[in-house]
Formats: C-alpha cells, sequence, structure tokens
C-alpha cells in the first residue's frame, strides 16, 4: 500500500532543481513494515557509497553484473545528481536506513531501462513491486512509452516480479536477459495540436 506522507528523511533544505516532492510517500509492504520512499538527492552519495560497499557479493552481481564492484566518486555523482525528468531514481529507507533504490536511464527514444534493488533482509515482501510501479508512474507522467530491463538469466527472483509487472518479450545476448514493457502512447501535450 502506497500514500503520500511527509517524513524526517526528506532533505528539506538545497534541492535539486525540479525535485519532484508528489513522489514522497510511505509504503506499508506485505509483512505490515513501512518504509519511506523519497526521489535521490546528490546528498545520497555517502549512503550509496555505504550500502554498495557492505552488499553482499550475490546483490551486486545481480544489479551491476560483477560480485565486486566499487564505485568511485564520478560514479556516485552519476548515479545520485539526476534531472528528475530523462534520468529519475527514488530511495527507500527504513529506521533511517536506505534499503533499496530504484532508477530509470534514457535507453532511446521514448525507451527507459529501468533498476532496482533492493537489501536481502527486504525482499519478497512487495517493495521491488511497489518501487516498479512508482517508477512506471512516473516514467508515464515523463512521456516515456517504453520500459526494458536488463538483468541475469539465473535471477529468478527479479524475472517473476518483471513478469508479474507486464514485462516480456525475453531475449538474451551475452549472457543478460531483456524484456520490455509498453506503457501506452506518449501523452499529449498542453497547447499542442492534435495532428487531425
Amino acid at each position: 500500500m502506497v500514500s503520500d506522507m511527509v517524513t524526517p528523511l526528506q532533505p528539506r533544505s538545497g534541492l535539486p532543481p525540479g525535485y519532484p516532492f508528489d513522489f514522497e510517500r510511505q509504503v506499508t509492504l506485505d509483512d505490515g513494515r513501512t518504509i519511506y520512499v523519497r526521489p535521490v538527492v546528490p546528498g545520497d552519495a555517502v549512503l550509496l557509497a555505504s550500502a554498495v560497499a557492505e552488499a553482499d557479493a550475490d546483490t551486486l552481481y545481480h544489479r551491476f553484473f560483477n560480485p565486486a564492484i566499487r564505485l568511485d566518486k564520478k560514479r556516485l555523482r552519476f548515479l545520485t545528481e539526476v534531472d528528475y525528468r530523462r534520468r529519475f531514481a527514488l530511495v527507500a529507507f527504513a529506521r533511517g536506513e536506505g534499503v533499496a533504490i530504484a532508477r530509470f536511464e534514457p535507453a532511446g527514444e521514448d525507451l527507459a531501462e529501468i533498476a532496482v534493488v533492493v537489501k536481502p533482509e527486504w525482499r519478497q515482501v512487495g517493495l521491488a513491486t511497489a518501487l516498479f510501479d512508482l517508477l512506471e508512474d512516473a516514467a508515464i507522467e515523463r512521456g516515456v512509452s517504453r520500459l526494458e530491463a536488463l538483468y541475469l538469466p539465473s535471477n529468478h527472483a527479479i524475472e517473476r516480479v518483471l513478469e508479474k509487472r507486464g514485462f516480456g518479450g525475453v531475449t538474451v545476448e551475452a549472457g543478460v536477459a531483456r524484456v520490455t514493457k509498453d506503457l501506452g502512447p506518449k501523452p499529449a501535450v498542453a497547447g499542442g495540436t492534435s495532428g487531425l
């Protein structure tokens, strides 16, 4: 269950231009635990660096296709400094700790690549599904008409989540599976012509 809520984990000063307050949420998971979701901000770089340093090899391998990745300052900036339009990311918190991050990046005209990473102890309780739902809403609002996800074929958990979310058309190339989902036509731009 996703609802709007103000939380103490939301940054209130020095927010980047275009920060989308409407994506701040409280989410109640299937097991009754509550997490807070908000758009990523540059200050989350420290949190992300810590999460990657502490992540188990399996989590890193399934997200980055590399079990020993380390993020330098340039990569951390790239992951936490987004424009909230073409590049969009959300962070989930519980008890003051980051427990998941979700994002989409442009991958072509009206196409975005979507990815979600959830800490092991927060999996299989609906968190990934809730984050996919929020990313999909953000993508539709921003004119993305198709999403794609890349994952390792051995990652059956994410395969099931993506299938339930309507992704299909699996192709495997160089050991990486790719699925897509059509979101529908691009929304009409206010003040534009109908083309009729």
